[in-house]
């Protein structure tokens, strides 16, 4: 047992009143203390552009009501669209089911002109769209801003149309709301990203950092088709390190935890892998069956894989463990559980028992520090009289950002090989070949991708970008300071396939998502009309604060 410390936290300005916590661990290290002067979660300083006539500009339009019907209207007429990706594609130019974007270029060709003027427009594979606006400078001196957006959304069942309060592609307005299928994934952002670049060519400014946006088509389904060659592309002309800032959807947006408004930057994403698992014997007339076919050995398959999750821990290399530090010093101090506190110092200084302890106390939050594992699919049999020769499952997981692919190989073929022998049964693993065996089980891996990088929050890009926030963006609760914070993205997005072009990558939606982030995926997906019209100053914000960065 450890030694029983009292340790008693009192207002400097108030010394009569005070708590005692008493505990069974290390006291509190006085850096994550609320308040602390200490150095954790420094802020950014607010940051407003050189430019001000231009600023001025932009605030002006995004305040003029007139202004505000138009981009509404044009989001809404984007949602028209059903831009739908699917699992199943086929090659864009043989599949007919990817016309749909030519439609999506057609519309911003329509409403963006300026843009098409005075910016080099680019596809890729067809449907990748890149806009360049160059700068004055050479990008070898000054890298490019890089921001991100995707052209699909999750499909609509048509059984679910109903459910829908208004249906899915009307991108229907109600004076406060924007409803349907990508009012926040990610047309919302796709919209406010041109329109702050059209509105700032409209203001006469002329940016000396060159300025790229880049829609992807197939963000949904993986990003192979659009978002990969795009990477690509723009590897092969500004090389390794070459962009600035990569911005991109993905963040939790602007959130309320711990009664404090934070706006939560997502400075990294899990992993990524896809496990395939075959079960195959030999198969025979029902009325003689085995103790156990090859549905009921991969029913036990599936019950140790649920029987055996990934542990969760917290680890300083996990961005929550920093957002936890900003909750700590800025969150009010009655709000900021004690049993969280009083475990950070231990995190940083390694124990991996407060790892664990610190997982369980923030249980609802799991998955920012676990892998995750979620069967997904199952086939087994054809028909009710005969006895299965094959039964498989595929198995999706997202891996922890201090995990891997192997670890988490190496932890399924722990699990499946005894029962490989158990049953007599040759087994295959992820690297290994089994011998030719009618009763076998193999295990196979898809689409493996390893945790992002983490990108820093030291470097001069985020800088900018945090003091943009802190310009441009109101909190969430009256009368109190907005607080930038370092933050997980527990999916991917398209940043995936640019770690090559900077270790600057940031995602991050200047809105306040709400209800399961505004129920992007799912029915009633929605936009706040009032937040999302001011997006356009946020991103205009950022590109003149990122202009002045650039060296005289």
């Amino acid at each position: 047992m450890a030694n029983r410390h009292l340790w008693i936290l009192g207002s400097l300005t108030n010394p009569a009143t005070f708590e005692i916590y008493q505990f069974f661990e290390s006291p509190v290290a006085p850096k994550y203390l609320f308040g602390a002067q200490s150095g954790v979660c420094e802020q950014a300083p607010i940051l407003s552009p050189s430019n001000t006539e231009v600023e001025q500009f932009i605030r002006d339009k995004v305040e003029d009501s007139k202004y505000q019907n138009e981009i509404i209207e044009k989001l809404s007429g984007l949602i028209q669209i059903p831009s739908e990706s699917y699992d199943d594609l086929g090659p864009i130019g043989q599949d007919d089911r990817w016309d749909i974007f030519y439609q999506v270029e057609k519309y911003i060709k329509k409403k963006y002109p300026t843009i098409l003027k005075l910016a080099k427009l680019d596809h890729v594979n067809t449907h990748g769209l890149i806009f360049t606006w160059e700068g004055s400078v050479p990008t070898s001196e000054a890298k490019p801003v890089l921001m991100l957006a995707h052209q699909d959304v999750v499909p609509v069942l048509a059984e679910n149309v109903p459910d829908w309060t208004h249906p899915p592609y009307d991108g229907h307005f109600d004076g406060k709301t924007i409803w349907g299928r990508g009012s926040t994934d990610d047309k919302g952002y796709l919209i406010s990203i041109i329109e702050s670049m059209d509105l700032l060519m409209k203001s006469g400014f002329k940016p000396k950092r060159t300025i790229i946006l880049a829609f992807g088509c197939d963000e949904e389904i993986s990003g192979q088709n659009c978002a990969r060659p795009i990477s690509e592309l723009l590897h092969d002309r500004y090389g390794d390190e070459g962009i600035y800032m990569v911005l991109d959807e993905g963040s939790f947006g602007l959130q309320t935890q711990f009664d404090q408004s934070f706006a939560m930057v997502s400075v990294a994403e899990k992993g990524y892998l896809d496990v395939g698992i075959n079960v195959t014997s030999p198969g025979g007339h029902a009325s003689n069956p085995p103790d156990h076919n090859a549905i009921g050995v991969l029913s036990e398959i599936i019950m140790s894989i649920e029987n055996h999750p990934f542990p969760g821990k917290v680890t300083t290399k996990n961005p929550i463990f920093n957002f936890l530090e900003c909750a700590a010093v800025h969150a009010p101090e009655r709000s900021f559980p004690m049993k969280i506190r009083n475990k950070l110092e231990r995190v940083e200084n390694g124990e991996s028992a407060a790892q664990l302890q610190l997982a369980k106390a923030l249980d609802e939050m799991r998955y920012f520090f676990r892998t995750s594992q979620s069967v997904g699919k199952i086939n087994g049999g054809v028909k009710i009289n005969a006895i299965p020769e094959l039964a498989s499952t595929m198995v999706n997981l997202r891996l922890a950002v201090d995990s891997s692919v192997a670890e988490v190989q190496k932890h399924y073929e722990s699990l499946v090989r005894p029962i490989a022998r158990k049953h007599g049964m040759s087994f295959q693993g992820f690297y290994t070949e089994a011998p030719e065996d009618r009763r076998k089980i193999s295990l196979s891996a898809f689409d493996a991708l390893e945790p992002a990088p983490v990108s820093p929050v030291d470097a001069e890009a985020f800088q900018v970008l945090a003091g943009t926030i802190r310009n441009t963006l109101k909190p969430l609760i009256k009368d109190q300071s907005l607080i930038v914070t370092p933050y997980l993205m527990p999916a991917n997005t398209d940043t995936k396939f640019f770690w090559k072009l900077t270790s600057n990558i940031y995602r991050f939606t200047p809105v306040n998502l709400e209800h399961n982030l505004n129920r992007a995926h799912t029915t009633d997906e929605f936009i706040v009309a009032e937040e999302f019209v001011r997006e356009p100053l946020f991103f205009a914000t950022l590109i003149l604060n990122a202009d002045d960065a650039v060296p005289i």
